[in-house]
This record gives C-alpha cells, structure tokens and sequence, in this order.
C-alpha cells in the first residue's frame, strides 16, 4: 500500500546466538507432544470402546396403523388426513395414554414400567403419502416388546371406538360387530359343510354328480350287458344242442382249421388209392406194401379225424356252458352290486338333503354378511372424512438385534479419539508457548504516515499495543462471537409487569398483554379483527402452529376497543407494526413506568417471562409449544434449568393467565 512522506522503523534487538539447553528443552518437548497424542487417542479409543462393545444389543418391533376413507375429494381429503394422522400421533405419545398404558402392562402382562421409560420405548411416526402411522417399540428385552406394543395398540384402539359410540356412531359400529360374527359364523357354517362332505362323499349338491348315482348308473349298464351276453350264450348252447340231436356235426372254430386240414390230408390220400385201384387189380393192391401203407395211414388218419371231431364236439359243449354259467353268475352278481347300491342310494340322497340343507344355511349367513357389509358401506360413504383404521402389520417378536452397530460406532470412536488427541496437541502446544520466553527477532516494524515527537520507548510502547490489537483483530478475522442471548435476558417479576401494563395506553397494554398471554413477537404484527373473538375472550392464532389464546376480561374489553370501526381482514394496529416497533412501545412504558434499565426491554423479554411463568408451574418443555408458538430448541433449552418445584402438570391444567393485572394476581394466588 503507498506510504505518505514520512516513515518512522523502530528496529528490534539482535538474536542471541545457539542456545543448546534450548535445543534440549524443545526435544523434551516434542516428546511430551506425542506422548500427549498418543496418550489422548488410546485412552479414547479405549473408554469409548469398552462403553460401545458393552452396551447390550436393541430390538425393535414395530406395528402399522392404516387409515382409510371414503372420500374422493383429493384436496380435502390429504388436509384432512394429515391433520387426523398428527393428531393420532400425538395422542399415542400423550402422557394420558402412557400413563394407561403403564397400569394395563402392570395389571395385565406384570410389566412394571414408568412413563419415562415408555417414552424412551416407545416411537410413532406418520406417513402422509401412505397414510399410515408406524408405531415402533425398542429395548433390550425382545420378549417384552411384542406384548407392550400390543398393550399400546389395543389400548389406542378401544380408546378409539369408545370415542366413536360418544360420538353417535354406535350404529356403525353395531354394524362392525354384527359382521365380525357373521364372519365367524360362515367360517364355522363352511367347516361343518366341509367336513360333512368329506364324511359322506359328497361332490356336489346336484345328484348326477356324485359317485354313488354314478356308479349306480354304471353298474346299470354293465348288467345290460352281461344280460345280453348271457342271452348269446343260452342261444348259442341251444343251438349247439339242436344240432348234436339232429345228428348234424358241430365243430368248436378253434379246432376247426385243423380238421380241415386233416379233411384235406384225408381225402388227398384216398383220392391217390381210389386212382392205384383203378390202375390195379385188388390182389396187387393188397401186396404191394406202400400202397398197403398208405391204406394203414387213410384208415388210421379217419379215425383220429373222427375221435377230433368228437372232442371238438365235447369241448364245443363243455365252452358253451361255461359261458353261459360265467353269464348267469355276472349278471347275479351285478345285481347283487347294483341292488347295494341302489341301498346306498337312498341313503345318499338322504345325506345329500342334509348337505343341501346346510349349503343353503351357508348362502343365507354369506346374503346376511354381504347386506351388512352394503350397509356399512353406505355408511362409511355418507360420512366420507370418518378414517377406518386397519392394522396392515401386527407387532411380533423381534428375532434380530437392530443395534447397536457396534463397528460403526467403533470406527466414529477412532475419529473422535483422533480429533480430540489433535485438539489435546493443540492446546498442549498453546500452553507451551504462553509460557515460553519470548525470542529476539530479526524483523523490524514500519509504521506509515506521520509520527508524533515521541521518544523511542514511549514509541515502542504504544505502537506495540497498538499492532497487538490489530494482530488479534487480524487473527480473528471476520468471525464475531455474539453474547449468549438466551442465557443472559431479563427476567421480569410480577410487580415489573404489573407497572408495566399499568402505565401503558391502549395500544401498550395489548402489545404487553399478549405477550405475556404466550403470542409471540411475529405473530403479533400479524393479528387482525378476524382473528380476536371477544364472546369468548379468545385470540385465534393461525398458520403451522395455530393455537386459540385466553384473553383477561380486561384485556379482551381493550381489543373489543380498538377493533371497533375496522373491517374484518384489518389488522388489529392502524399501522404495520415491525418487531422492533413493539420492542420500542414496551421501551417507552418501561421509562413511565421508572424501571430500572428500561432499554434492555423488549418482546423477547416478556416472552421469556411468560415462559419462565409456565415452566414454574411444572409444564413440560415439549408443552411449552400448545401455548407459546414455535421454539427453537436452543431457546427451549434454557428453561431445563428452571425451577419446576418438583411438580409436572398437564398443559391443560396449568394456569395459561398471567397475572400482569392486580385482580389477575390476586386470582393467581388464590389458585395457588
């Protein structure tokens, strides 16, 4: 950068030279360095991991909530939905809740836990898309979670229904009930069917399509059959016999290709005999010996051609009989079979009208549960926006652990170990170096522009605290701390707040009236005629956390005042108000009012106070919201050191008026 005209140096003092005591004492140093690392990092690694790997393993077991409707409105249906889901939520996690749960699990199951430890148990979560709410439950103990999650959703359930007959929907219900038992009466009715058929073989509950008509008709034909077989083989024997008494040869057809071939052979060789007797006279016959032979083989191939024929007749007959005897004896027996089952038939048809009897006892209850079920439709349809709640998944016991993840953890313990034996070297070195002599230099300073006439150590002086500063100012850069508001905010008493509103006009005494009524500082530029119902002394804060307001008598009288003349959608000021206008309007009544340092006033201030007023009367933190508005969870952190007095309440029974008024304090401590 360019100097001006005149520069002033001041040089510093030459070095001292090598110093080994120095060079001994910085080895020291360096030693105690890593032994600080290294010491810093096992002992981490080591405490962190025997806290890690001794932690005994979680489940979780889980249960979803399905929430139905009938509507097909999607706009107004996904409104509705998300508000009825947050609101389940909430009343799931409620204190009330908890506390049921707690005295069901003691009476019910023998499992003694508190209220707190069922917080830290149990979880629900919602799905707006889905529709769903995902009740979860973890803990070391798997064979607890499934009965505390049942208890839980049971519990919910039965709240659920019982605030459904308050609300008049106890036909609905009855409907529910009604069907439910229908519903186990055709499970029961289709069992007795089942098991009545499979005991009497029944098919069907038309007759033809069952085995005994079946086989009645089977055997109905097979006798025909066998009837007419038998007739064939009577008519056969009867001619067979007719024809053996006419005299009349009867050849059995198996045999009979063998006695024409016989026949063949025969009359072959009588014809040959019949031609040498021609040719030859009977002396000459009688002594040539082949055709003495061949007379021999005529003579004897006659007779067994007759003693074939005879046996062919024999065997023919003994066939004919049998055939007619195997006749005889199938149709008896067919008849026999289908008289049995003409028998069982009748009693068939008896057990087929019980079946039929049944089945249709059967179709009646599944007409009744299917009228029902219209009804209930019908109903559900004519109240579009009433969710119905179905269980899609019901808890179980957990078999798996689902953490700790134990290596995972490890691995973030080596880095925070790391980390910490870097900071530990850090602040080691720093406090070496505090306490370390300062070295010469060999450097010099140069200080711009025009010096006054000073002498050398007056300069040096002055200088060196001058560029001190500015090195610190350099060191930190742009980064600036802020003070810890939160810690360090006023907190007013009831007198101070009391004089406060006292001193205020119209316009101050509704600014301090509703901050100390839990309306926080935004959402008081925002309030217009609208929102205020004087019937009620109620103020209707809207947007992300809506909340209804009780107003004092007194108070609601003044808005009722200055929201006379102004149109509905006005705002409750004649003029926009910022934050800081309000921080200024309270300013001004702390100086009427002669408190002492009026100018650390503000709206953050009587929030506080209103704040620090509910959490005196034991009202939970994570409460705080119902009244106050939206918390930042560094702001609501604070209040974890004020005084509860060893009480807890519910927000609904704490008292959300804040005595800023005489006749409000006085109603105050009465109640108390």
């Amino acid at each position: 950068m360019p100097f001006t005209n005149k520069v002033d140096y001041i040089p510093n003092m030459p070095s001292e030279g090598y110093d080994p005591a120095a060079v001994q004492e910085q080895k020291k140093i360096q030693k105690k360095r890593w032994q600080v690392l290294v010491g810093v990092f096992l002992f981490v690694v080591i405490l962190a991991n025997i806290f890690i790997w001794t932690r005994a393993p979680e489940f979780q077991s889980q249960a979803i909530m399905h929430f139905s409707y009938t509507s097909q409105n999607a706009e107004e249906l996904d409104y509705i939905a998300q508000q009825q889901l947050s609101l389940n939520q909430k009343r799931l996690t409620s204190n009330s809740t908890l506390q049921s749960l707690s005295l069901k699990l003691r009476e019910d199951h023998n499992i003694d836990v508190n209220i707190q430890q069922l917080r830290d148990m149990l979880s629900a979560t919602t799905s707006e898309t889905a529709k769903t709410i995902t009740l979860q439950t973890t803990g070391t103990a798997p064979e607890v979670l499934k009965p505390v999650l049942q208890q839980w959703l049971s519990l919910y359930m039965s709240l659920l229904e019982q605030e459904q007959i308050s609300k008049g929907s106890n036909e609905a219900l009855q409907f529910e009930q009604q069907l439910e038992a229908l519903e186990q009466k055709i499970t029961a009715q289709k069992q007795v069917v089942e098991v009545f058929s499979e005991a009497n073989n029944i098919i069907s509950v038309e007759r033809e399509e069952n085995v005994i008509p079946n086989k009645i008709k089977g055997l109905s034909d097979s006798l025909e059959e066998a009837e007419a077989q038998k007739a064939q083989a009577l008519a056969e024997l009867d001619s067979l016999n007719a024809s053996l008494s006419s005299g009349q040869q009867v050849e059995r057809p198996i045999d009979r290709p063998s006695i024409d071939a016989n026949r063949v052979v025969l009359q072959e060789l009588e014809a040959e005999l019949s031609e040498l007797s021609e040719r030859y006279t009977q002396q000459y016959l009688q002594r040539d010996p082949e055709v003495v032979a061949k007379q021999q083989k005529a003579k004897a191939l006659k007779a067994a051609l007759a003693d074939q024929i005879a046996d062919s007749q024999l065997l023919y007959l003994q066939d004919s009989q049998r055939n007619l005897a195997a006749s005889v004896g199938k149709v008896n027996s067919l008849r026999e079979q289908l008289a049995d089952a003409q028998e069982q038939a009748q009693k068939f048809d008896q057990k087929l009208a019980e079946y039929r009897r049944l089945d249709d006892m059967l179709k009646a209850l599944q007409l009744q549960a299917s009228t029902l079920h219209n009804q209930l439709v019908e109903q559900e349809v004519s109240k579009p926006f009433d969710a119905k709640i179905s269980i899609l998944e019901p808890p179980f016991t957990p078999e798996y652990p689902v953490g700790p993840d134990y290596w995972q953890y490890s691995l973030i313990s080596v880095i925070a170990a790391m980390v910490l034996a870097v900071a530990a070297l850090l602040l080691f070195s720093f406090i070496v170096r505090k306490n370390k002599p300062a070295a010469g230099g060999a450097n010099f300073v140069v200080l711009p522009g025009e010096q006054q006439a000073l002498r050398y150590p007056e300069l040096h002086g002055a200088e060196q605290a001058q560029l001190a500063a500015n090195a610190q100012a350099l060191q930190l850069g742009t980064r600036q701390y802020e003070p810890n508001q939160l810690e360090n905010i006023r907190l007013l008493s009831t007198s101070e707040c009391q004089a406060l509103y006292g001193v205020a006009n119209k316009q101050g005494k509704v600014v301090i009236g509703l901050l100390l009524s839990g309306v926080s500082a935004t959402d008081l530029t925002q309030i217009s005629k609208n929102d205020f119902m004087p019937s009620d002394n109620t103020l209707q804060i809207t947007g992300a956390y809506a909340r209804k307001i009780l107003l004092s008598s007194q108070l609601s009288a003044i808005m009722e005042q200055l929201c006379a003349g102004q149109q509905p959608d006005n705002l409750l000021w004649l003029s926009a108000l910022s934050v800081d206008d309000l921080s200024q309007i309270i300013i001004n009544a702390g100086h009427d009012a002669e408190l002492p340092y009026p100018e650390q006033l503000s709206a953050e201030v009587l929030r506080h106070t209103y704040l620090t007023y509910l959490v005196n009367q034991g009202v939970r933190l994570n409460d705080l919201e119902q009244l106050a508005g939206y918390l930042k969870p560094a702001e609501l952190g604070k209040y974890r050191s004020v005084n509860r007095h060893g009480k807890s309440v519910d927000i609904d029974k704490a008292n959300a008026l804040y005595p800023y008024t005489v006749s409000e304090s006085d109603i105050a401590n009465e109640g108390q």
